[in-house]
């Protein structure tokens, strides 16, 4: 099994040698970084070729997650206590006659705990880790604290940072995870990669129904029987599913998780429903995970209630009490079933909006990282009439859990739309 290490060469070298000699049935792949704001750059390629990912310190990891989504499992290899004690160790022995450093990347804590442990009596300088910061902020850090004392040493748990000090002449340390570290970090990543193929392979089980149409003759029901049966022919082939009829217009697909889940796969059922659509049929798709055919197939119905309340031909999804959709359209959201029961039972009475209601607006808040909207804003992100996103809005301030807080003033013709603050929040 591949193992993607990710960063500076040097620890890269130092995690495959753990691994190669406590973990010999994995195959350590390195992938080489200079700096931490470059490691990005790596992930597609590493994801391709590797069953996890292992990133050499947090700077690497937080940089790279600012920029790409990882979809294997993967860790960081953490600087502790012991990595502190050691590089503490190394400083006596090459510097003796120094007695105080510059130190970036660690806990405050850490350093207090490790000197009392040591019952050291050492000055130090410390930038603790933000990933807010770039690589020069850590080595303009150390510089400053080179040029204000004659008698100091820098160590830094960023390699380009060390190459740099080093390459002035510098008294420089490098900051290295220990061994046992890298042992403990190495099996959480594989426990990971165990429980991600675990959940790959739970039961799935999807739900489709067609809107049903008045008046329908039975020649009609086998004509839309065998149109939806030949469409979903390559889908099925792809997530290697089993569809068994239920009614002429309800189907159940049985498969796992991964298949199910896969976006290429969701994009194809998308698709389908288009097609579908152009002939005037209506699909509406629930998909339900669970550990258990039967939990799978609760969900599945619940997801195909919330579908249902479109009222268009759409997917949804439900995962333990997670509902996301209408997946792949603009307007998909993720809300829990259960959180919070209560209070918003609570305020779907006190507003008069459904619980439904107010589990997207809270979710469409949180998804949107703001609280103030127009009604073409609601009316897009609910999926609903410019006229129903009206009445939600006043129903809001009725009930004095919104506020006006401006008019929009970007229109050219018209009335200017009212800009509503929504005054509440589900934890």
């Amino acid at each position: 099994m591949n193992i993607g290490i990710i960063g500076p060469l040097d620890s890269c070298n130092k995690i495959a040698d753990v691994m190669k000699k406590h973990f010999p049935k994995l195959r350590p792949k390195l992938y080489e970084v200079s700096k931490t704001e470059e490691a990005y750059l790596e992930i597609d390629q590493c994801e391709k070729e590797c069953a996890g990912l292992i990133f050499t310190g947090m700077g690497v990891y937080y940089k790279t997650i600012e920029k790409k989504d990882l979809t294997k499992p993967h860790v960081y290899i953490p600087f502790l206590s012991s990595s502190i004690m050691r590089v503490l160790w190394e400083l006596k022995e090459k510097y003796p006659g120094y007695n105080k450093v510059s130190i970036d990347v660690v806990n405050k804590l850490d350093i207090e705990d490790v000197l009392k442990d040591l019952e050291l009596d050492l000055e130090y300088d410390l930038l603790e880790y933000n990933h807010l910061y770039p690589e020069q902020r850590y080595l303009d850090f150390h510089m400053d604290a080179q040029e204000e004392n004659d008698k100091i040493v820098s160590i830094t748990g960023l390699g380009w940072v060390y190459e740099e000090v080093k390459k002035l002449g510098y008294p420089v340390i490098r900051l290295y995870s220990t061994r046992s570290v890298i042992k403990d970090s190495i099996n959480q990543l594989l426990f990971k990669i165990n429980e991600a193929r675990v959940k790959h392979a739970n039961m799935a089980v999807q739900l489709i129904y067609v809107k049903s149409q008045e008046d329908i003759s039975q020649y009609k029901k086998l004509e839309i029987s065998s149109l939806i049966e030949s469409s979903l022919i390559g889908y099925l082939k792809d997530i290697q599913g089993s569809i068994f009829s239920i009614n002429w217009n309800k189907y159940l697909i049985f498969s796992t998780r991964g298949a199910i889940e896969n976006l290429q796969n969701i994009g194809r059922l998308k698709n389908i429903l288009d097609y579908l659509k152009k002939k005037d049929i209506e699909i509406y798709v629930g998909t339900g995970l669970g550990i258990t055919a039967y939990e799978s197939e609760m969900n599945a119905e619940k997801a195909l209630n919330a579908a249902m309340e479109q009222g268009y031909s759409c997917i949804f999804k439900v995962d333990d009490d997670l509902i996301e959709g209408p997946l792949l359209e603009e307007g998909e959201l993720s809300y829990n079933f259960i959180l919070n029961k209560e209070e918003i039972d609570r305020l779907s009475e006190m507003i008069d909006l459904s619980p439904i209601y107010i589990q997207k607006l809270s979710s469409i808040k949180e998804k949107y990282g703001k609280d103030t909207f127009t009604s073409d804003e609601l009316a897009k992100y609910l999926d609903v009439s410019i006229r129903t996103a009206n009445r939600i809005i006043k129903k809001i301030l009725d009930s004095k859990f919104g506020e006006e807080v401006g008019f929009e003033t970007n229109k050219t013709v018209g009335r200017p739309k009212k800009i509503v603050k929504i005054n509440f929040y589900l934890e």
